[in-house]
């Protein structure tokens, strides 16, 4: 009931209770100017809320039904069946594809089972749970044969004409990190070695092609010790590099004179005993003297490689052919009788995982802290290093390329790559606070730390370098 705000009436006998209850039934104009303030306050707190699909708890629906159980005809071993029709929804859609169940029931002693028209092995393997009722049961534990998920036992009995409720639920998206070599110490190598260049075609045109190849006769790589060492371990997998050669970079004058044409870029052509996953190679960088040669864009401008990837005895992807971005030649300048210092620094290959594949490809927003400073690069135009970094811009690790998830994955990489400064320094941290939205179901967060070893004594000269 509402009342208008005006003089009150006479008062009653001495009633303390109704006197009370008058006045609040009665409000005066200041009680409503601030009723309505409250009001519109509620209405601008509703109106800032996070949407209803940003909730907070820890699963959400795939799908959701009723089920309205019918008998089975004797022979079928069922107590009660499911046909088709008799479910409110029978087809689910999971990670993009469409499931159609077929018929579901409980046995007489217990076993629950659901039929679908298509292999369900995606959802067998998935962390979907079935709720019946207020039973649940997680689809990795059902057994599976054809077409068919079940579970024995399941303390369930229908009686035709019974309704029940149904749903599958899968856990909210989760991001986790990892990183290998954890801690990452400065100055550590994968692999390092001494190549002694020799000529691999010395009939072929210019450029010339050089390095050590145990595709040519006499296996010029390892068993003449042109490579003194040819095998390393990245990620807990062993590999042996089976050939490496280089074409130089050539340079054809123009007829005209007007501008000189570059006709072949330097070409680096690395070929292992087996595949490193394509996404995995974004971690590795070849030193090669003083050329620092990532196997994909790292992020730094102006700097970086194409990669091309082809097969080698047979073996898919096990040959890398890095090539110099225009405008960045490495200097290699290799010729026969060269020896030459390589190593893979052993960065810390940062390994990102989501519990679902994204629906979309998506980068993460990354905030990066800690006691360890960042390499920035390129803070304006110079001359740049022999490894593409204006010298004296070094921080603890350089530039970190901001990690993206491609369509239908649940995993990506990127690199840390600490600096080898030759300064004697305490263990220091690198803090990643990562946020991916969209292509999860709701924003998913995660902070890692990453500690970074010296392998300085402390007092060392100071130099510049890095990796």
């Amino acid at each position: 009931t509402y009342f208008r705000p005006g003089p009150l009436p006479p008062p009653s006998p001495p009633n303390l209770r109704s006197s009370l209850a008058l006045r609040i039934t009665r409000p005066s104009p200041l009680l409503i100017l601030a009723a309505v303030a409250l009001a519109v306050m509620a209405v601008l707190t509703v109106n800032q809320a996070p949407p209803a699909s940003a909730d907070h708890t820890s699963t959400r629906d795939v799908w959701s039904a009723t089920l309205t159980a019918g008998r089975a005809s004797p022979d079928t071993g069922f107590s009660s069946t499911l046909g088709l029709g008799t479910l409110s929804d029978n087809n689910l859609t999971y990670q993009g594809a469409q499931y159609v169940i077929g018929n579901m029931g409980v046995r007489d002693n217990g076993r629950l089972a659901i039929g679908f028209t298509s292999s369900p092995t995606t959802l067998k393997s998935s962390a979907l749970t079935l709720h019946v009722g207020n039973d649940q049961f997680a689809l990795a534990d059902a057994s599976l044969s054809g077409n068919v998920l079940a579970w024995s036992n399941s303390g369930l009995s229908w009686s035709a004409g019974d309704t029940v409720q149904l749903r599958l639920t899968v856990p909210h998206t989760t991001l986790t990190a990892s990183v290998s070599p954890d801690p990452i110490v400065e100055g550590s190598d994968l692999w390092s070695a001494t190549l002694t260049v020799k000529d691999l075609d010395t009939t072929a045109p210019a450029p010339a092609n050089v390095g050590c190849d145990d595709s040519k006769a006499g296996a010029r790589c390892v068993t003449s010790n042109v490579l003194t060492n040819n095998t390393f371990e990245f990620k807990g997998v062993p590999y042996a590099v089976k050939a490496i050669s280089y074409n130089q970079r050539k340079v054809a004058a123009d007829p005209n004179n007007v501008f000189n044409i570059t006709t072949y870029p330097e070409r680096l052509k690395l070929t292992l005993n087996k595949a490193i996953p394509e996404s995995l190679q974004t971690c590795l960088t070849l030193h090669a003297g003083n050329a620092t040669i990532p196997f994909a864009d790292d992020g730094v401008p102006e700097a970086g490689v194409d990669v091309k990837l082809s097969a080698s005895n047979g073996v898919a992807n096990s040959t890398i052919t890095l090539t110099e971005i225009s405008g960045n030649a490495w200097g290699l300048n290799w010729s026969a009788g060269q020896t030459v210092e390589l190593s893979l620094p052993n960065v810390g290959c940062l390994t990102l995982t989501l519990s679902e594949p994204v629906t979309e490809t998506t980068s993460l927003q990354m905030r990066i802290g800690g006691t360890a400073d960042n390499y920035i690069p390129h803070p304006g135009r110079g001359t740049l290093g022999a490894d593409n970094r204006r010298p004296g811009s070094y921080g603890d690790y350089n530039y970190i390329r901001v990690p993206t998830f491609a369509a239908g994955s649940t995993t990506a990489y990127t690199a840390i790559r600490p600096v080898d400064d030759c300064e004697g320094e305490d263990t220091e941290t690198i803090i990643l606070d990562m946020t991916m939205w969209p292509g999860t179901d709701k924003a998913v967060h995660h902070k890692f730390t990453v500690s970074l070893w010296d392998d300085d004594p402390p007092g060392a000269a100071p130099c510049v370098g890095g990796m």
